[in-house]
């Protein structure tokens, strides 16, 4: 058998031809092997979570399923054990508030916030899973209110908006965490942080406290198709609208927020890498560098990728939740993921010629062996076109967003442009 996708030639365990992961087989694998590790070091995606507070919720899981993987796919039954963890978590982080304990407050509401995210993992598409997300919202920014560089809600309004092709008539709603200290004399530079496919605004406390202490104001938002984004998410060209719409906000807002108009950078992670690279050329002359880590852009969107998805490394089945993300969404999800499946290649940035125009300073970055979007697509993110300004990071031996470690090279990288602008 032929093998276009590395990850088909350096894997030893493959199933039809591709990876396969043996946490697929049951609720308790999924736990065992894939995430309690993960768990116990607070990150993705557990960031600001406890172990203790997921150890009861997944037993509780493994009985009530008798341990069917087919029950991760029924969001509301995923979502019932842990509903009432983040519920008393909200409840003793309010206490605490009231007390004046201010750091014990604001540890209990965001590992609120951890728990009610992971309900309503990887999207939001049932009446649970919406529950989930909207006390989510309230616990993260309860506790964000506490932390020395507050997190602020802000609602941008969406200018570019299409009606016509789908895009909501509603604001488009972000966080904004601007450093603590003094402000530079231009103003504070700007990351737009584009969030993936199952990590939201209220889920990147480590990656955005990282850029807050780097020196950065730091935009936190949905792509189109996940949490509250009002851009359309079967239309490509949602995205550009979207980013019209929040560069303009932010060149409007410079005076009043302190931010330095000139120097505007992205960073998206995961699917927001895909959105990354797009914005990077769609918008080349209005930010000054990108980082695209872990995102794809072409053969993501190939129907043999897409069919083998669901037993790669990501924890759910991908498939469907990219088919719900991208604006598939029958009653049936094998429908669904059929028509994404036929349809897909309308989203490539090769097939569209994004990937031919200029682009700002772009810092591609994976690692080899990522099942989810596949190396290869980094690799053309590099090379179509002018990529005169593009650099490529190909991590090796290491999975989906080349981590651990890459952003250590990511801020370098950013470093290194923001020194050398003419």
């Amino acid at each position: 058998m032929s093998t276009p996708f590395h990850v088909q030639s350096s894997t030893e365990t493959l199933r039809d031809g591709f990876p396969y992961f043996p946490h697929h087989e049951s609720v308790s694998a999924l736990w065992e092997q894939k995430w309690r590790g993960p768990c116990a070091a607070e990150i993705y995606p557990f960031e600001d979570g406890r172990l203790a507070d997921f150890e009861p919720i997944f037993a509780e899981l493994i009985a009530v399923s008798g341990d069917d993987p087919a029950f991760l796919s029924r969001q509301d039954d995923f979502a019932r054990p842990f509903l009432p963890v983040g519920d008393r978590l909200a409840d003793e982080a309010r206490a605490a508030a009231e007390q004046g304990e201010t750091d014990r407050a604001r540890e209990l509401f965001l590992r609120a916030a951890a728990v009610y995210r992971t309900a309503r993992f990887p999207v939001v598409r049932s009446p649970l899973g919406r529950e989930a997300w909207e006390k989510g919202k309230a616990a993260y920014e309860q506790g964000g209110r506490l932390t020395e560089s507050p997190v602020v809600p802000v609602a941008i309004p969406f200018k570019h908006a299409d009606f016509a092709a789908g895009d909501y008539e509603t604001d488009i709603p972000a966080y904004l965490r601007v450093p603590h200290g003094p402000r530079p004399e231009a103003g504070w530079p700007v990351v737009l942080f584009i969030c993936g496919l199952d990590g939201y605004r209220t889920d990147q406390t480590p990656r955005v406290q990282a850029l807050v202490d780097h020196g950065f104001a730091t935009l936190a938002f949905e792509i189109p198709g996940t949490g509250d984004c009002p851009a359309a998410p079967s239309d490509p060209a949602s995205a550009d609208r979207l980013m019209s719409s929040i560069l303009d906000w932010v060149a409007d807002g410079a005076p009043e927020c302190g931010f330095d108009p000139a120097t505007i950078l992205a960073w998206g992670v995961s699917t927001g890498g895909y959105y990354a690279q797009r914005v990077a050329h769609t918008h080349a002359d209005r930010l000054l560098a990108v980082v695209a880590q872990g995102g794809g852009g072409h053969r993501m969107f190939d129907a043999e990728w897409i069919g083998a998805q669901n037993q790669m490394e990501y924890p759910f089945d991908l498939a469907e939740a990219l088919a719900y993300k991208f604006g598939y969404r029958d009653a049936d999800p094998a429908a669904a993921v059929a028509a994404y499946t036929a349809d897909a290649h309308r989203f490539s940035l090769v097939d569209s010629g994004v990937l031919d125009s200029r682009a700002c300073r772009l810092l591609v970055i994976n690692g080899t062996e990522d099942s989810i979007f596949p190396i290869e697509d980094s690799l053309l993110a590099a090379a179509r076109g002018d990529a005169t300004h593009t650099d490529l990071v190909v991590r090796g031996r290491l999975a989906h967003m080349g981590e651990p470690g890459a952003g250590p090279i990511a801020f370098a990288w950013l470093d290194q442009a923001l020194a050398s602008r003419s």
